[in-house]
């Protein structure tokens, strides 16, 4: 089979995306399947050799907002001499952002077999495109409260001024959209909504447009599938896990304590990891001897090293950047717990990983979690944004050592329909049955 990708994000930059379109490639390629990665070019060039796999880049951009995430833009004329040179049976678009466009654009004008993955929580990730983060007003309050002056300013009242410079940012930014809506309103006749209602609407929006123009739409998880399908999406929707390669974690031998903590993966701001951060803050008043490890590398890694020197808590939290998988792998059955506030997960190949070395997970009740980790047998799940009630049931999990081995236990068993090899099996008939069905 000849398969084409385009993607918006792909090595060197990591993310459960990422992770996911290089190992079900990789195995494809194994398999003999013929694979064209179309994606963006990044500034650190990286050595990528693997059998029937040739990617091809475009020239990029990013935003001051995230500057990991880079932004190509071919044309269409480009795209689709590259697509009849490669000669396709099937086209898989990965993201819903300027490549997966064009490339959804170009195949659906050449008639080919279009499969999409909805890897992206959309609603959420409008946040990097807020007036507020886009001017980077959230980063310059924190640095002023981390300053050495801070105190100075704080008594001189200046601090005053510049802690409502992000309310007025935000303030504005609503004013500007309600007038603009008003106006609107006035003309057709309509109900004006609110900015969060509009920027949730949009977001809906723009995923029935971008998503009902594929054959088939693939999501990481039941949950994001329902609601796919509850809000429009009218292709044929199937959820497919991102699966992990369980040959490269290692499984936990003891549930003896070791007073620590994990929480790895993106260091985006959508993940709440400012919660977890709180939640630890909050448990050191009762157990002063854990620590924290945050494993991993984004845009809230500073804000996230400030907020710890804060809450005066930075010696028990230890960023420790970037580590690649098989590193990872390694490391995770050092811990008592994995931690996560994150609303967002679709899946989570991170929270995968821990539960196949037999880490239990304190985690929140939001989208796919709930799927993955059941509360009570894998883990322990609370609302979200409840810092207290996380620190609570880490708390929980830190100082029971068989409760720590009854959930870690069931955790690696229930992450076994995940292994890899199975899921790219089911991806392969999921583009056949494509190929098999007539065009729309």
């Amino acid at each position: 089979m000849r398969i084409a990708l385009f993607t918006d994000t792909y090595l060197p930059e990591v993310n459960g995306a990422v992770t996911s379109i290089d190992s079900h490639t990789r195995l494809l390629g194994e398999r003999g399947h013929e694979v064209l990665i179309i994606c963006p070019r990044y500034r650190k060039p990286i050595l990528y050799v693997v059998p029937h796999v040739t990617i091809q880049r475009y020239h990029s951009f990013s935003f001051i907002s995230n500057k990991d995430t880079r932004i190509a833009l071919p044309t269409m004329a480009s795209v689709a001499r590259k697509l009849r040179k490669f000669r396709p049976d099937v086209v898989h678009v990965h993201t819903p952002l300027s490549i997966g466009i064009i490339g959804l654009a170009t195949a659906r004008m050449m008639k080919l077999p279009i499969v999409e993955t909805y890897h992206t929580y959309i609603p959420d990730f409008m946040q990097y495109l807020e007036p507020h983060r886009l001017l980077r007003l959230d980063d310059l309050q924190d640095r002023v409260r981390n300053s050495i002056i801070f105190e100075r300013m704080f008594t001189s009242g200046t601090f005053h001024g510049l802690e409502a410079l992000e309310e007025k940012g935000r303030r504005a930014a609503e004013e500007i959209t309600s007038v603009a809506r008003e106006a609107l309103g006035a003309l057709g006749g309509q109900t004006v909504e609110r900015p969060a209602d509009l920027t949730t609407r949009f977001a809906w929006e723009f995923t029935r447009t971008v998503y009902n123009r594929a054959d088939l739409v693939i999501t990481p998880s039941a949950t994001l599938q329902r609601a796919l399908v509850e809000n429009g999406v009218t292709v044929p929707v199937e959820h497919l896990s991102n699966g992990i390669d369980l040959s490269l974690v290692k499984p936990k031998e003891s549930y003896s304590p070791t007073g620590r903590l994990l929480h790895a993966g993106r260091l985006g701001f959508e993940k709440n990891i400012d919660i977890v951060v709180s939640a630890f803050a909050i448990l050191l008043e009762t157990q002063p001897q854990l620590t924290l490890d945050i494993l991993g590398d984004g845009p809230a890694c500073e804000s996230l090293t400030r907020q710890a020197e804060r809450l005066g808590i930075s010696d028990r939290v230890r960023m420790r950047g970037f580590m690649d998988r098989r590193s990872l792998g390694k490391v995770y059955r050092e811990y008592d717990a994995f931690v996560t506030a994150s609303t967002i997960e679709t899946q989570g190949i991170v929270l995968l990983e821990a539960m196949a070395a037999g880490l239990p997970i304190a985690g929140v009740r939001a989208l796919a979690i709930p799927e993955l980790v059941v509360d009570g047998r894998d883990g322990l799940l609370v609302e979200p944004g409840d810092e207290r009630a996380l620190a609570g049931v880490t708390e929980r999990l830190v100082t029971d050592e068989a409760l720590r081995a009854r959930l870690g236990t069931a955790a690696m068993a229930d992450v076994q329909p995940h292994s890899l090899p199975d899921v790219v099996t089911r991806l392969e008939g999921l583009y056949e049955r494509v190929l098999a069905s007539p065009r729309r």
